[in-house]
């Protein structure tokens, strides 16, 4: 009985390796589309301000290889078979290619996109984040100033509050 309740929970592990890998490739395939088309659409449509990084795009060209890359994870839910292991060996090559091209043609584009649109009809607004890699574009000098003052959401205080340094403990 040893034996096969280890075997059940190697089992059982599998499994839920493969969901987790299946959601959090998901979510980053959902991530990607989304901030990709924005920032295309904003591109294209020649919005006055727009957030552009340019792992976006090679991320955004490699769309089609993360969905064949979780068809083959959820390939693996499925029993052992020649005839499913058949078609993730037969998907393999063309995957691969496909990524390789999507590299070497969306590198070089998200530099061209930098430099011609961006760089001729925007101008990039000064950043304060250390973190992120991406820049503001706006189509004005005088947006990229008005952008600058305008507090977020989070950062808002409720009317009649007062101003507090977040750094400091509030008082008990």
């Amino acid at each position: 009985m040893g034996v096969i309740d280890i075997m059940n929970i190697v089992k059982i592990k599998g499994y839920v390796c493969v969901i987790i890998s299946i959601v959090a490739l998901s979510g980053m395939m959902f991530f990607v589309y989304n901030t990709g088309i924005t920032t295309i659409m904003g591109i294209i449509k020649r919005e006055d301000y727009i957030y552009y990084d340019p792992k976006q795009i090679t991320l955004f060209i490699l769309l089609p290889s993360m969905a064949v890359t979780e068809l083959s994870i959820v390939l693996l839910l499925k029993p052992f078979r020649e005839r499913t292991d058949a078609i993730r060996r037969k998907m393999f090559i063309p995957t691969m290619v496909y990524t390789i091209a999507a590299f070497v043609i969306g590198i070089p584009l998200s530099m061209v996109i930098s430099f011609y649109p961006l760089s001729t009809d925007y101008y990039q607004c000064k950043s304060t984040s250390i973190v992120s890699s991406g820049s503001y574009y706006a189509r004005t000098k005088e947006m990229c100033k008005q952008r600058a003052y305008i507090p977020t959401t989070e950062g808002k205080l409720s009317p009649g509050a007062p101003e507090r340094d977040r750094l400091e403990p509030q008082a008990r």
